[in-house]
């Protein structure tokens, strides 16, 4: 799930069919293939994000959340050869899409959550904890972010966005799916800007910036919506489970023009040790 205006999503989804025609044979499931489709305009803001984060030549990074690679791979060109990027998602079938499309040598991708961290850092620390997207699905926040500042160079940063808040339309699509979509809807754990920061801080972080914003993304046919719903939370969400009558009462009630159009609230920030605490750590 994520924020920002997409562009042109046909066009891209073709561009990405014949992307597939080259790609050797592996079995990846329909869901994986989708969220990398229908997740382009979602890489649009992970982009602004990596600008945001200023990465640097021969920094080690982690992308916690990498999905299907494409912003771990643009961060791997950033780093260049004397760096290396790490790529962690917990979705199988996206990490093995990540896996046979990387061509970076410095570029790692492997399955794993923000409880499975501790051998990235064993050899060096992490100069930038990048997460695109994925802080709204984390329930207990402030042990994360405790257990990634353990990994961080005491000069290192964490690098975060995430969405704040439910959009009304995508609230109202999951409860029609009963009861996948009740079941969908615990699922995840918004949490606003205030929160955020308190959580930052309650990890021994020092916040550096925080920015809360609105997006709206379009889909322009109630298929693209589904899809796109169904791929973000990995299956979990099952269009088939609606009844064709409340579908049709969805479409007549949202839709816009035969589009539909997602509202977000949205949220990044930049945190880092604070320096008192860095020097302990150099000593």
């Amino acid at each position: 799930m994520s924020c920002g205006l997409p562009r042109n999503l046909d066009a891209d989804a073709d561009a990405d069919a014949d992307a597939d025609a080259t790609l050797p044979s592996i079995t990846i499931p329909p869901a994986a293939q989708a969220y990398r489709r229908g997740s382009l305009w979602q890489k649009g803001r992970g982009e602004r994000l990596i600008e945001l984060a200023g990465v640097r030549r021969g920094e080690l990074v982690l992308d916690l959340g990498c999905g299907t690679g494409g912003l771990t791979q643009q961060l791997a060109e950033l780093v260049g050869p004397g760096g290396r990027v790490v790529g962690i998602d917990p979705d199988e079938a996206r990490i093995a899409l990540a896996q046979d499309t990387a061509v970076a040598p410095n570029l790692e991708f492997r399955v794993g959550t923000a409880e499975t961290l501790g051998e990235i850092a064993r050899n060096r620390p992490v100069d930038l904890v990048f997460s695109n997207f994925v802080f709204h699905w984390i329930r207990d926040k402030r042990a994360v972010l405790r257990r990634l500042r353990g990994l961080l160079h005491p000069a290192g940063r964490i690098v975060v966005q995430c969405v704040s808040s439910l959009p009304a339309l995508v609230g109202a699509l999951s409860r029609l799916a009963d009861p996948s979509g009740e079941r969908i809807l615990r699922d995840f754990a918004f949490e606003d800007a205030a929160a955020l920061a308190h959580h930052v801080e309650g990890a021994g972080l020092q916040l550096l910036r925080l920015e809360e914003q609105q997006g709206t993304h379009v889909y322009p046919t109630l298929d693209a919506l589904l899809t796109w719903w169904r791929a973000t939370t990995h299956d979990r969400f099952d269009p088939r489970a609606i009844e064709p009558a409340a579908l049709a009462r969805f479409a007549e009630q949202h839709g816009e023009g035969g589009a539909f159009l997602v509202h977000e609230t949205f949220c990044w920030f930049e945190a880092r040790i604070p320096p008192a605490h860095a020097w302990g750590r150099r000593g």
